[in-house]
């Protein structure tokens, strides 16, 4: 007998109005028939791997959308609630300060939730019986203390996931900095997978009635899509993302390998489209839209990147064009005047001459000879973008972006004040 189809409901929004998002989501819930299973603790996980109301205003899961779906929760709950809405930012600055820009302090009050920076929180270590990568991971209590588990994805793009940001990429925010970076780099998809193991929601409900598309990951311009889409099962929900975007699930690693894995099916005919908006109409929306994917040796401009191997889509090769991108969100005069350097990404094999190198990660090394009367390196596998963004500013002058004041305030004072609290914490 076949496996029944998966479930993923298409609704179509055009406006982030919290009344009609909660809606939305609370049929979403009877739909699915979880209404009996909502109650006791509730953790939430949204995406706000950043958020800046200037550089970074479409990066991260709005909070119209959390007030519609924390809303819809307690419209739809069997009994009492207690929410959590977990995070870890994934840029090097405190997820309590990402919580304020995203403007989720508010939502607090109003529905009286406890906001979770995951890295200043008490953790427990959980075994994972299948990981081929991790076989533990270190999590907040929150993400495995709970009765049901909520993932609020942003549809987005991402040069280091091959293509796509939902609910299986989500989970990388579940590990705090140094699991988090730990084989970051050719083998990112085995361990997005890994994680799924442990962070398997019980409910999807992604924002995309606007989408971060085209450029880094943090600061990509948005594209208004008009939808929410929902799911209860993560690889059924990111098959019909990707073919909203126009991506292939067969060529986007995590997937490929969550399929490999029992997960699920890659096919979009195991998988039941219902809704008010048909998959047809989303994709003619995104029809033009240009994803922004290329070699890193194919970079525009001024800047020559020489690929060595291995080449990282989730290492070294993806984060420089990740950190590339954000000029090119945020500072468009300023991409098409980079200053010019020979940029070296993996162990490359031939001679380089050139005024100015930047050697990327800490494998890049050159199999032969180099000529340069400047060499930059940058070490970290991959290096962190706040490393690169403040050693090309020093040693480069490419002022980038991130250089906000508030955001300076954000990545250093801030910083270690949160690595102080963590240590009380953990420790009292």
């Amino acid at each position: 007998m076949a496996a029944p189809k998966q479930k993923v409901i298409l609704r179509r929004c055009s406006d982030y109005n919290p009344e009609k998002i909660s809606g939305i989501i609370r049929e979403g819930i009877e739909a699915f028939g979880l209404s009996p299973r909502i109650g006791g603790k509730i953790t939430i996980k949204p995406n706000v791997v950043f958020a800046h109301h200037k550089i970074a205003p479409s990066a991260f899961t709005r909070p119209e959308f959390l007030d519609g779906l924390v809303t819809a929760l307690k419209a739809r709950a069997a009994g009492e609630l207690r929410i959590s809405v977990a995070e870890k930012c994934g840029a090097a600055i405190p997820t309590v300060r990402m919580f304020r820009r995203a403007g989720y302090y508010p939502l607090r009050r109003k529905h009286g939730l406890r906001l979770v920076p995951m890295e200043e929180v008490k953790k427990v270590k959980v075994p994972l019986a299948q990981g081929q990568l991790h076989t533990e991971v270190t999590l907040a209590r929150e993400m495995v203390d709970r009765d049901f588990l909520v993932y609020a994805p942003k549809l987005k793009t991402n040069v280091l996931a091959h293509g796509l940001t939902g609910a299986f990429k989500l989970n990388m925010g579940i590990l705090c900095d140094r699991e988090r970076m730990w084989c970051h780099h050719y083998d990112l998809d085995k361990k997005i997978v890994d994680l799924a193991e442990v962070g398997r929601p019980d409910f999807i409900a992604t924002d995309a009635v606007e989408c971060a598309i085209g450029g880094n990951q943090l600061t990509e311009r948005g594209r208004h899509l008009g939808a929410v889409i929902m799911a209860t099962n993560p690889l059924a929900h990111d098959v019909v993302c990707a073919h909203i975007l126009h991506l292939d699930p067969a060529k986007i690693g995590h997937l490929k390998l969550a399929s490999e894995r029992g997960y699920g099916s890659l096919d979009l005919a195991s998988i039941a489209i219902e809704g008010d908006i048909s998959l047809d109409e989303l994709r003619d929306r995104t029809k033009d839209w240009d994803l922004g994917f290329i070699h890193a040796s194919k970079l525009p401009g001024n800047m020559k990147v020489l690929c060595g191997e291995p080449y990282c889509t989730g290492g070294c090769h993806g984060v420089f064009l990740d950190w590339i991108y954000m000029i090119k969100d945020r500072k468009p005069k300023l991409w098409n005047n980079l200053p010019a350097w020979t940029v070296v990404i993996g162990e490359y094999k031939g001679d380089i001459e050139a005024k100015r190198v930047f050697l990327l990660g800490t494998c890049t090394k050159v199999l032969g000879k180099l000529k340069a009367r400047r060499k930059i390196r940058i070490r970290g596998c991959p290096p962190k973008h706040k490393t690169i963004v403040m050693w090309l500013f020093l040693k480069a002058g490419i002022v980038n972006p991130m250089f906000q004041p508030g955001l300076i305030l954000d990545g250093y004072p801030f910083y270690w004040l949160s690595k102080l609290r963590t240590f009380f914490r953990e420790r009292f």
